[in-house]
């Protein structure tokens, strides 16, 4: 069976910390200690980008941080249980520059750039908005609104320019809002401060950008932590600490999940208004035979997620349960099994706990 296929658009303004999350990504979960916590790693499927990815996480060791990206990346990670030889999950990982969202094109073979990046949008279950943690912790939520309304406002171009053009763009319905550079901050803030601030001093701003994405719900209940490095006052730059690398991509899973519940929800002529996610699809998967006819194509994965990972998984078993379900699939040969049990056990851990919050 192929790997499932994720597909996740990364966005944030120059300097937020896009190109040294991806490098911290990479190297975090490619060690053999990583491995044998987790019980899989990652592969860069092009060799070539793997290794562009850990020269610049080697050149961060010594100091030297990364250009920022500017042009569009596609790249592509499979991810492997331990000790077994094929992937269960491919990740389909979209880099959009944050200089596109503050300067015009420099000439036709970066508009055509632009425009080949935005028709790759359309196929993403999720989206990661990345706020700067250096600005927000400096600035306070004067920055978060402003991102907010520039991000809003430059979708809203994007879409309008090419409407006229003769292309509809498709943004992701479902969104993470993750703080970069956390180790700003002190050891016991959390994903859930950073939420009840954002909920609190920029709801209008939330507000905003939802309409333009067309999503209701596309911000302000999932949230995240990241720190690539750990650059504590007047000492070196530790490359090898980071925070929420290794929920990144459990967070994306979650959420591709929680997406299609939503799809489905909304086709369905008769729903309680109260009725949580997990309920609604608990529900449908008992009167349907597949849960693919009611939902878009970048959402039918979620079927093949639901063969492997129960309901109950999602939902509430415990971080213990979900540990031994992952060793048992390891011994068994169930690929697809150990390394989904094992990444919706890796959003319950300490780590997970507190660099990822859902408030609904």
């Amino acid at each position: 069976m192929p790997p499932l296929d994720l597909h996740v658009a990364v966005f944030g303004a120059s300097g937020a910390g896009k190109t040294v999350l991806l490098a911290a990504f990479y190297r975090a979960q490619t060690q053999p200690s990583f491995q044998q916590e987790y019980a899989y790693k990652i592969q860069a499927v092009n060799k070539a980008q793997g290794n562009r990815l850990l020269g610049r996480f080697y050149r961060l060791e010594e100091g030297t941080f990364p250009d920022g990206s500017t042009r569009f990346d596609e790249i592509e990670f499979d991810f492997f249980p331990r000790d077994l030889p094929e992937p269960a999950v491919r990740i389909h990982w979209y880099d959009y520059p944050g200089r596109w969202w503050e300067e015009e094109p420099v000439d036709a073979d970066e508009r055509e750039a632009m425009r080949q990046g935005l028709l790759r949008l359309g196929m993403s279950q999720v989206g990661i908005l990345l706020a700067d943690g250096a600005k927000y912790r400096s600035e306070g939520t004067g920055y978060i609104r402003w991102l907010f309304e520039h991000f809003a406002d430059e979708c809203d171009r994007l879409r309008r320019t090419s409407a006229a053009a003769g292309e509809e763009v498709s943004f992701p319905r479902e969104w993470i809002l993750a703080l970069s550079k956390a180790d700003l901050f002190p050891p016991e803030y959390s994903a859930r401060d950073f939420e009840r601030e954002v909920c609190r001093d920029a709801d209008d701003q939330l507000a905003k950008l939802c309409a333009v994405l067309r999503a209701e719900h596309a911000f302000g209940h999932r949230f995240m932590l990241l720190s690539s490095v750990a650059a504590p006052p007047d000492a070196q730059v530790d490359p090898r600490t980071s925070l929420g690398v290794r929920t990144l991509a459990p967070a994306v899973l979650v959420s591709t999940v929680e997406g299609a519940v939503r799809e489905a929800q909304a086709s369905r002529k008769e729903k309680s208004a109260k009725e949580t996610f997990f309920q609604g699809l608990r529900d449908l998967m008992q009167f349907v035979d597949s849960v693919d006819d009611f939902l878009p194509k970048r959402y039918q994965i979620v079927s093949k997620i639901l063969r492997f990972v129960s309901i109950k998984d999602f939902a509430s078993t415990r971080v213990d349960r979900l540990k031994k379900a992952r060793e048992d699939a390891i011994r068994r040969g169930d690929t697809f099994k150990a390394v989904l049990t094992g990444m919706v056990a890796a959003l319950r851990d300490d780590e997970g706990l507190r660099a990822y919050h859902q408030n609904q």
